[in-house]
């Protein structure tokens, strides 16, 4: 009996393997229920505080199959003591993109690693100038420093237990994948990867390189081979495991019924706006300005609306702020709000979906929903500036423009960047009155970054993991 292993260890990961019909999980039920002699099982792993989040949506399959699919927890603690942070801070900046270079200077990084403040940047540059130049340091040192800085296995006993032939983890950009990957390579089993989201690949060096590499796209393959050391032959282009869903249009309601549900007239043309994080502080002030034009009978003939999709991905602190900056909005005749976290159940998904499948324009402040948006032809509408304001630009929206993963979007001309309050009022009128415009870039930004295969993404995965069982 061939045995793989799958992890889950973050929201996207959620979303790209589980959350939607005719998803991996799904498809991985039925060919459970096909496979008469019991060829093969999976285990799903996923960390310990997620038993109570995800198990119970898990259960049902795990029963249905109990010969075949099985569950486990693993506890993954955080890196403790300053010589193992210091190291963790040192092999994520051995690559330093502009991406990167954004980040380094907001003082932060994503995943909640030690990061120092932004006045550290030119360090964190020259790691990657001098050490990450070195094949020697990024393939054979850091993977042997993390072995001896970080010793613990906590995978041993699940790898003990199920004896798996290969070890899938789709979120090698997360810790608890990283662990998982270097413990399954420590004890000679073969090893898959995959990052759960576009933008991942070029944020930081990953310290743990598999076996096999998934990429969603060329883009992200050539990123593998320039930034975190694959070589061409270890990856292969599979798509978007949650497009097979989205392509296939089967939740998508009328735009009349779409409209009365949001108690918006039939003839309402309305705009999405797809809120940034904490870092895009001035929001509120291109809302009121749009707002303003909307009241003013700027773009008439058309009856103009608007939706708020804030930001609710912060933690704590940062979630706070993200909903207070809209308060002011909240009783404006023309705007509804779309005020559910985005990929966590199917229901308000299939909501969003159709608001932007039916949006006449959609703006955000370089959100990676673009390519969500570009699956429905919708004219996008980045924000590139900071309202009213004049800030310094390690404080401005106007770092966010570059995004390394977002130089491919800019290159098809599928989005269009507007840097004043007039583009901004010029690029909405235009749309609204011509939504056929960059249409097609917008075609090219699907074909290279959301590429559609002639077969399920989801049973191409399963298909894949099964073959490379095979000894």
């Amino acid at each position: 009996m061939n045995t793989f292993i799958i992890t889950l260890s973050s929201q996207p990961v959620f979303k790209n393997f589980f959350l939607f019909p005719g998803s991996f999980w799904e498809k991985l039920g039925a060919l459970c229920a096909a496979d008469k002699e019991k060829s093969f099982r999976a285990v799903l792993v996923m960390p310990d505080y997620y038993k109570e989040k995800y198990g119970p949506w898990c259960a049902s399959m795990i029963r249905r199959f109990p010969e075949q699919i099985f569950i486990d927890y693993v506890s993954v603690p955080a890196p403790q003591g300053i010589v193992a942070r210091l190291f963790r801070f040192f092999y994520s900046y051995l690559i330093y993109t502009s991406t990167t270079r954004l980040l380094a200077t907001m003082g932060t990084r994503p995943d909640e690693m030690f990061a120092g403040s932004r006045y550290l940047a030119p360090m964190k540059a020259a790691i990657a100038e001098t050490f990450g130049r070195s094949s020697f340091i990024t393939q054979k040192a850091v993977p042997a420093l993390f072995d001896y800085l970080f010793p613990a296995e906590p995978f041993s006993d699940v790898l003990h237990t199920y004896h798996p032939d290969l070890v899938f983890v789709p979120n090698l950009y997360g810790w608890f994948d990283t662990v998982c990957a270097r413990d399954a390579k420590a004890h000679g089993i073969k090893t898959v990867g995959m990052t759960a989201n576009w933008d991942h690949i070029d944020k930081y060096f990953m310290p743990v390189r598999t076996d096999l590499f998934f990429a969603q796209n060329n883009h992200i393959r050539d990123a593998a081979v320039r930034l975190q050391g694959y070589r061409p032959a270890e990856i292969m282009v599979i798509g978007y495991p949650h497009f097979d869903f989205i392509n296939s249009k089967e939740y998508l309601i009328p735009r009349s019924a779409l409209l009365s549900s949001i108690g918006f007239p039939r003839d309402t043309k309305y705009l999405l706006y797809i809120s940034g994080s904490v870092y895009c502080p001035d929001e509120p002030d291109v809302i009121e300005e749009v707002l303003r034009w909307i009241d003013e009978g700027r773009f008439l003939p058309h009856d103009v609306r608007l939706v708020i999709r804030p930001y609710l991905g912060g933690r704590l602190r940062d979630r706070d702020f993200d909903i207070k900056k809209f308060e002011g909005f909240k009783t404006h005749p023309r705007v509804v709000f779309y005020q559910r976290e985005s990929w966590h159940d199917l229901p308000g998904t299939r909501e969003l979906l159709n608001l932007m499948a039916h949006a006449d324009v959609v703006l955000s402040a370089f959100s990676t929903a673009a390519l969500e948006v570009a699956l429905f032809d919708r004219p996008l509408i980045a924000i590139g500036f900071d309202g009213h304001r004049a800030r310094p630009f390690h404080r401005s929206v106007r770092r966010f423009e570059g995004f390394t993963h977002f130089q491919d979007v800019y290159a098809t001309g599928g989005i269009r960047v507007t840097r004043t309050f007039d583009d901004l009022y010029a690029a909405i009128k235009k749309y609204l009155d011509n939504p056929s415009l960059d249409r097609d870039g917008r075609a090219l930004m699907r074909r290279t970054m959301c590429p559609v295969r002639s077969r399920s993404t989801a049973e191409e995965i399963i298909e894949l993991l099964l073959k490379n069982c095979q000894v």
